[in-house]
């Protein structure tokens, strides 16, 4: 488990610009991984990644000293298998990737529900995709759903399907993905609320998420432009705006 002095950090590396690998490097960098690197720095800690699978991070921690660190949104759901920090990105939202030559509707720029009817939806497991999928599955009359551990490969999918098929995936991993691929185009669910991230850790690990909510509170503090650091590390992580 490591002593006193490591911290270890859970991660999934698919979810750019969060958390990603560069081509040719098994390195995992992005916005959460910066992140880290100041929570361990602040309290000269040293530090550990571990590239994972998303939703065992979310059903539980068992070290003293590890942090889930994901871009993992809240839900009451999880908040009882984990313990919650205060957020630190609050403008996340479900999003549908689609072939951008299939031109679904769109109302008021955002995805109609409509074009769910007898579709495939896929998604990465264990996300608040999969939850917001299994909500409201009945309710938008889909055909089909089916996870993947990775979202490029749910994306893959997606691509070569000769039926309707959308990708369900957080708006700006969903961005990301369309600055990359002029084939595809994304857009926000139709009545879908924002979601917002935090940081986790064992339940019941309220020191540890202390000093976690403290390092958070000064990235999170404004500059002379109004932009905190997490806010200037989107903009470098991001290709798209």
């Amino acid at each position: 488990c490591g002593g006193k002095d490591e911290l270890i950090v859970y991660t999934e590396a698919g979810f750019a610009p969060w958390e990603f690998t560069k081509t040719g490097s098994t390195e995992v960098v992005g916005v959460d991984m910066e992140i880290a690197k100041y929570i361990a720095n602040k309290y000269n800690w040293k530090l550990t990644v571990i590239n994972g699978s998303f939703d065992t991070i979310v059903a539980g921690i068992y070290e003293d000293n590890a942090l889930g660190i994901a871009g993992i949104s809240y839900s009451a759901e999880r908040a009882e298998n984990v313990e919650f920090s205060d957020f630190y990105w609050g403008d996340a939202y479900q999003a549908v990737v689609y072939k951008t030559d299939s031109n679904p509707t769109l109302v008021e720029d955002k995805f109609a529900v409509s074009n769910f009817e007898g579709a495939k939806l896929v998604y990465q497991t264990g996300t608040t995709s999969q939850i917001t999928v299994d909500e409201n599955k009945t309710t938008w009359q889909i055909s089909s759903q089916n996870s993947f551990s990775q979202v490029m490969a749910a994306l893959q999918d997606m691509k070569t399907s000769t039926v309707k098929e959308y990708l369900i995936v957080d708006s700006q991993v969903a961005a990301q993905l369309a600055a990359e691929d002029s084939t595809i185009s994304y857009a926000a669910i139709e009545g879908m609320e924002a979601e917002q991230y935090g940081i986790v850790a064992k339940k019941g690990n309220t020191e540890l998420i202390a000093k976690v909510n403290a390092a958070l509170a000064e990235l999170l503090a404004k500059d002379s432009s109004g932009k905190n650091q997490i806010e200037k590390w989107f903009v470098e992580f991001s290709q798209a705006e």
